[in-house]
Formats: structure tokens, sequence, C-alpha cells
């Protein structure tokens, strides 16, 4: 549940001038944290291992200029429960205008493409992440972002973006390093589609080429059901590192809910299509048990093979594969999380 900065005003965090002029703030965030006991057979990290599943806390805002607009803002940064502490890198922050036209904003963003992705995830944000398996190219939070979403039409709606840099430099946006990406989803009760794509010479000069994304999710009774594929093009004209081929990559997943208890589980590979080419490969198996709406504990079972466990989701323990043990890895994970 949002919390209004009300309770930080009697409390006397902040002053009475300073919360007249910032009553619509609502504070958010997620807190998730676990015990992983690791097996990655070269013994390269510690096999019990507690990690910071990205926890974040955010603060945003709105203000209602009239005829239907509105200015919001938002700032949202990772916290670190683990490794290093306290407050870690920024995550969505932007400003914009919304109205019955849609909604633009400028900042810093998840792309379309990586929306449609997050949609679908089991176990997304953690150790078992699909972006272990289905991330790269513009599956990414993207800097120096402006965006155009739709409304929603009968459940359609479109979204745009456009960044100059990918990068993380504090001089000028680079040159040649600029990204664009689209997305069309159709969301009816139980149906949901998602279709993206992501090209520009930030692609280019990671080596990769143009990015199609396509996801689908279904639930019927206790039942749901997903699905997404991957195209990443190979584009080494500009960076002799790129990757080895096109790679191409698909997800099944599904889950049932009990009472409090939800089963879920999702399979996923890819291949890269070059000489030698890897092919990863990742399965989980686990469970939530909801001790109420906005607080749950979980555990589950990931095993693979050529993957980084928590990689996808930027996590600060990464643990790789071992190249000369045949590429095998697998943990458990036990953890808690809570939503407010």
């Amino acid at each position: 549940m949002k919390k209004s900065l009300i309770a930080l005003a009697v409390a006397g965090v902040v002053s009475a001038p300073a919360y007249a002029a910032t009553a619509n703030v609502d504070i958010y965030g997620k807190f998730s944290y676990s015990a992983n006991l690791l097996n990655d057979q070269a013994d390269a990290n510690s096999d019990l291992q507690f990690t910071n599943n990205s926890s974040r806390i955010g603060f945003k805002g709105a203000e209602d200029l009239g005829g239907g607009m509105s200015a919001i803002w938002q700032v949202e940064t990772g916290v670190a429960m683990d490794e290093g502490g306290g407050w870690g890198g920024g995550r969505n922050t932007f400003i914009g205008l919304k109205s019955g036209f849609g909604t633009v904003l400028g900042g810093k963003h998840d792309t379309p493409l990586k929306g449609v992705g997050r949609a679908v995830d089991m176990f997304g944000d953690g150790f078992a992440d699909s972006r272990n398996v289905m991330g790269g190219g513009s599956d990414t939070r993207a800097n120096n972002v402006v965006a155009y979403l739709s409304p929603n039409f009968s459940g359609f709606a479109l979204a745009a973006a456009y960044s100059t840099d990918l990068g993380a430099s504090t001089a000028g946006d680079a040159d040649n390093a600029d990204l664009y990406n689209l997305s069309a989803t159709y969301t009816n009760g139980p149906l949901y589609l998602g279709l993206a794509y992501g090209d520009g010479d930030g692609h280019e000069a990671a080596g990769v080429g143009s990015q199609w994304r396509a996801a689908a999710g279904f639930t019927f009774g206790n039942f749901k059901i997903v699905g997404q594929y991957d195209n990443l093009e190979d584009d080494n004209s500009r960076n002799a590192a790129a990757q080895n081929g096109d790679y191409d990559a698909w997800m099944v997943g599904g889950s049932y809910t009990m009472g409090a208890m939800v089963f879920k589980a999702n399979y996923m590979t890819g291949e890269f299509d070059g000489i030698g080419g890897a092919e990863p490969e990742q399965w989980t198996v686990g469970m939530d048990y909801n001790l109420s709406k906005r607080t749950s504990v979980y555990g589950l079972y990931v095993s693979g093979e050529q993957i980084t466990l928590g990689k996808g989701a930027g996590l600060a323990d990464q643990n790789a594969s071992c190249a000369t043990c045949g590429g095998d890895i697998s943990g458990f994970s036990i953890g808690m999380s809570h939503s407010f």
C-alpha cells in the first residue's frame, strides 16, 4: 500500500511548508532478501550466499494542470541489503505530462521491449530471472530517454522510446549510440499479448543488430500459462567482440494458485547460430506463500547450463557456470518479499 508523505510530516521528518508543497507525493517500494545454497561445480564462490533481490524504494507525484492534463514525476532507486548496503543505483526516474492523449516522459526508464518481457517472468528480479537466458540487446533500463505511452484503447496500448546513449558516461551523450524501441500490447481479462522491436546505433556499437520479442499469457481458473520468444541479430560491423551469430531464445512457464500458495515453474533455452555457439538453458520450480497481499515467503530450485545466476536481475551476487565442468550450475533459494 502506498504511503502518503503526511506520515512523514506528522513524524516531523519534513517541515510544514515542505509538506504543503508536496502533499500529493507517494512512497512505494519492494524489499526482497534470500538465502541461496549454490552448486557451481567449481567452488568458485561460497556455497551459501545471502542476497538482496532487486529491492527498491520510490517517490512519485502528480499535479493537476487542468483541462485533463497532469504533470507527473518519479524518483526510484535500488536499496542494497547485502554488499555495499544503503542506496543503490538509479531506477526509473523521470518527469512528464499525462493527458487523455497519453503520457510523454523524459529521464531514465525501462525500454518498451523490456516491459513486454517483465510481464511474463514467473521468477523476475531474483536469482532465477528469465533474463539469465532471455536478456540482451534492448532489454535494459535506458538512460537519456524520451518516451510516449498511449492510452488504453479497449485493451490495446502502444509505447515508443528513444535514447541518445545507453552508457553511464558523465561526458556529453555519446555519438552513434542511440536506441529506439516500439511495443504493442493487448490486455483483456485473462489474456495478455505483447510484441516489441528494438534497434539503433547503440545496438551496433554493442555488436548486435535488430531485436524482436513476442510474449503471451493466459489465466484460466487457478492456472496461468506464459510464453516468450526473442530474436537478436548479430552485427559485427562496428564491434569485433560481437555475439557469436544470431541469437534465438524461447521460454514457457505456468503457475497454479491454491489458497495462499502459488506453485510455479518455467523453462527457457537459447542458441547462438555461430560456429560452436553456446546454448544457454535454465529451468526453475518454486512456490510463493502469501502471508498477506503485500508479504510473502518463497522457495525455488533453479538449474541450468552456460548461464550466470543473478545476472539477469543485476544482483550483487552473480554465479557463473563452470566452463570446464560441463557448464552446469544449480541452486536453492529461500527468501521473503514485502511490497508497500
